[in-house]
């Protein structure tokens, strides 16, 4: 059985569930509406939790490792469980959000499955009705917390991947043309100075320019393109581990075989050996 509070520290009405209604695979601790003070800020390190944030209205700051966000209306971030974070709203524009707390190694499996596992931030989703009703589907189910649990966290996702993969917000021109031109040197080492000269500006604006339009940075997009790659090539492909590898730009086979097991938990050779290419 779950229940419902209202916290006043944070101005937040939640829903609330003990630890023994979830389990090691999934578990919702707490979900709910938060109506910004102005000074509202939460900072975590190596964050236990993994927290999935609607913004209804205002705007903010949200920065997790060295990247900088500033979500508003329509937008959703996703602070990833073990990650240092920080957000805060702007005191002059309180945002107003609808957030999910969740645990649980079939959470990150899903973030994994789904691709969103290194997406931080989705502008301009929309996605606040989905969050209303993910929500008062919670309230109406207090009496079964975990089955619901486990069947919002699977839509939220669900929709949260549609969204990256088809988001209609308008992208600069600039993080287009460096998405080509990564997505054209998969065989190369990513290098920020030869893409601050493409679009000539600074690494660090590369990097926001990037981030803001795919949610994700460009040497995590660039690294998560060659695994796709050497995934594909190892299913269909004849050439040796070590021959894809190098032709994928990785000059240490073993550091490459051990990337591909923490992006697809299966070893290169497992992989291989399941497709009969051995």
């Amino acid at each position: 059985m779950s229940i419902l509070r209202k916290f006043e520290l944070f101005n937040e009405e939640c829903v609330v569930a003990l630890e023994n209604e979830g389990d090691s695979r999934l578990y919702m601790p707490l979900c709910g509406t938060t109506r910004c003070f102005p000074d509202y800020h939460i900072r975590r390190t190596n964050s236990c939790e993994c927290i999935i944030e609607a913004i209804v209205s205002g705007s903010g700051l949200f920065q997790i490792g060295k990247m900088e966000y500033h979500p508003k209306a329509g937008d959703v971030y996703i602070a990833h469980l073990g990650s240092d974070h920080y957000y805060r709203t702007d005191p002059r524009n309180p945002w107003v959000k609808i957030w999910f707390n969740l645990r649980g190694s079939l959470v990150e499996e899903l973030l994994r499955s789904y691709h969103l596992d290194k997406v931080n931030y989705l502008p301009g989703c929309r996605l606040e009705k989905l969050f209303e009703e993910s929500l008062e589907t919670m309230r109406r189910n207090l009496d079964q917390p975990h089955e619901t649990a486990t069947l919002v966290a699977h839509r939220l996702i669900y929709h949260l991947a549609r969204c990256a993969a088809t988001t209609d917000a308008p992208r600069q021109p600039e993080a287009e043309e460096m998405k080509l031109y990564l997505d054209q040197r998969l065989s190369g080492s990513l290098s920020l100075q030869e893409l601050a000269r493409l679009i000539g500006r600074s690494q660090s604006q590369c990097r926001r320019i990037f981030s803001q339009a795919y949610g994700v940075s460009p040497y995590h997009y660039f690294l998560d393109r060659k695994l796709e790659l050497a995934k594909l090539m190892i299913e269909r492909d004849n050439k040796s581990l070590k021959e894809i590898a190098a032709e994928l730009g990785f000059a240490d086979p073993y550091y490459f075989s051990n990337l591909f097991k923490s992006r697809y938990h299966i070893s290169p050779s497992s992989l291989r050996k399941r497709h009969g290419n051995s």
